[in-house]
């Protein structure tokens, strides 16, 4: 029709995988897993029923990339920047973390988002039509899946020192209504991270740690010493520090635009 504009395409969802933008993805269905339980309360006649939430799961679809494979990579433990062949094999799966961030109407900004630490997934295999680009199905348990609403998640990775400034400003992660008042924290996750690959045979070793009121205090500073007391690494060079921010602008803008774990 004269005068009609032409249909406009945009994506809603930014998926990330340990600060590594996934460009290929077409498909994100976390879950969790649940068991309902039903038991008789001694002296009534009417069963009480209960859910128990276990774990999360997430199956992440994706359309397979010839020239790289970033999510392979992470998820065996390998470096997406290395150009050398690479090998993928169950032996060195490993664990990564999930978040996706959603965009609003005018993809201006991030109103919510929803994260999945701890995503251990299996090995998987492309399949498809020849004359098709092939698909990739990869399935994984994790943590479980948490939710934000008028905020999103964003990833800094800082070298140790003893007190060291992330350059942001985190801002507290909501304890929801059912939470008590436990102490306020500055991360939803933190992790250990020993990079000993500049020396021959050295390796790229990182542990997720509990997260504590003093590890990331609220003008963004992360504390070592606290992150020393949680890991059992022997050595700690950087910290990987998964936060929320809030405000304008989406990936790829600077300001929303996460670290990526192995740079």
């Amino acid at each position: 029709m004269k005068g009609q504009s032409a249909p406009l395409r945009k994506q809603r969802i930014t998926r990330f995988i340990d600060g590594y933008f996934v460009d290929n993805a077409n498909v994100a269905t976390p879950d969790v897993n649940k068991t309902d339980e039903t038991f008789h309360v001694f002296g009534k006649d009417s069963p009480e029923s209960d859910v128990l939430n276990n774990y999360g799961t997430l199956t992440l679809g994706l359309l397979d990339k010839y020239t790289s494979n970033a999510i392979l990579d992470l998820i065996t433990g390998q470096d997406p920047g290395d150009t050398a062949p690479h090998r993928y094999q169950a032996d060195d799966l490993g664990t990564v973390h999930v978040w996706a961030n959603i965009k609003d109407a005018k993809n201006t900004q991030y109103l919510k988002s929803w994260f999945l630490g701890g995503w251990a997934p299996g090995l998987p295999m492309p399949s498809g039509n020849p004359e098709a680009k092939a698909a990739v199905s990869i399935v994984g348990n994790g943590h479980l899946p948490e939710q934000y609403q008028g905020c999103f998640v964003m990833m800094k990775k800082v070298s140790s020192g003893a007190a060291v400034s992330m350059g942001v400003t985190p801002i507290p992660v909501p304890t929801g209504s059912l939470s008590g008042n436990p102490p306020e924290k500055y991360a939803i996750s933190v992790k250990a991270i020993n990079d000993t690959t500049a020396s021959p045979g050295g390796k790229f070793d990182q542990e997720e740690v509990t997260v504590t009121a003093a590890m990331v205090t609220s003008a963004g500073t992360v504390v070592f010493s606290e992150i020393m007391s949680q890991t059992t690494l022997p050595a700690v060079t950087h910290a990987a520090v998964y936060y929320l921010s809030s405000g304008t602008g989406v990936y790829p803008t600077a300001s929303a635009k996460p670290d990526k774990l192995r740079t």
